[in-house]
Parts: structure tokens; C-alpha cells; sequence
């Protein structure tokens, strides 16, 4: 698996945006709706650092609304043919707890999260 993205929960995702643009970060393409998580999502990118995704709660509902701003999680995509969950439940490292969920931010791809033992969330891109 390779990382995709470090997931940061802000307060202001216009703000946010802007100050990671002074960073070199560039937004790709711009600030989505995730309207399963309730969400304002942003990708970020830089040619030479980690892309972020800036995480703003949209309401009381959203899937981060409850929880502390700053680092979220660290997200993986699985290789080509890779079983990310397999592999993931063979370690006994920690546990999946959302089903797959669709991601409007990751072209609708399908995600799961899971918290590993030391209680570190990460992310997984199916």
C-alpha cells in the first residue's frame, strides 16, 4: 500500500486553504460536499510534500463534527490487486469500523476506517 493523503480537520476550510497555499499546497479540483459524511472537503497537492485533505464539519451531523481540529488520520491506498482489508485483518494491528463508504473528495471511490491499537485512526482508499 502506498499513502495518499494525511486528513486534517479545520474550522475554516476557506482559511485553511489559503494558508496551505502559502505552503506550496494547490487545491485539486476545489471544495466538495461529502454528503455522506457530511462534510466540506479539500485535496490538496505539492509536488514535493504529502497531499493533505482539509476536513471542514458542515453540521452538527458530520462524521468529524465532535472531534478535536488538527490531525485526523493518515490514509492508504492499496496497490493494484492488493486486498487492503485482508491484509489488514491478518496483521491484528487494530479494527475496521465503518462499512465502505463512497468518498466524493477521492472520485467516489470507496473507503473504510479503522483505528489502530495505539488509537491512531487511518483511512484506507479500496
Amino acid at each position: 500500500m502506498k499513502i495518499s493523503h494525511i486528513g486534517i480537520i479545520v474550522t475554516d476550510i476557506v482559511q485553511s486553504i489559503k494558508l496551505y497555499n502559502k505552503m506550496g499546497y494547490t487545491t485539486t479540483p476545489e471544495i466538495e460536499f461529502d454528503y455522506i459524511q457530511n462534510n466540506k472537503v479539500a485535496i490538496m497537492k505539492s509536488d514535493i510534500l504529502p497531499s493533505i485533505e482539509l476536513i471542514e464539519p458542515a453540521s452538527e451531523k458530520s462524521s468529524v463534527a465532535h472531534f478535536k481540529k488538527g490531525y485526523h488520520h493518515i490514509c492508504y491506498e492499496a496497490e493494484k490487486g492488493e486486498n487492503i482489508i485482508q491484509n489488514f485483518k491478518d496483521m491484528k494491528i487494530g479494527k475496521i469500523f465503518t462499512p465502505p463508504i463512497v468518498a466524493p473528495a477521492l472520485d467516489n471511490r470507496k473507503v473504510v476506517f479503522a483505528c489502530l491499537q495505539n488509537g491512531t485512526f487511518i483511512e484506507f482508499i479500496l
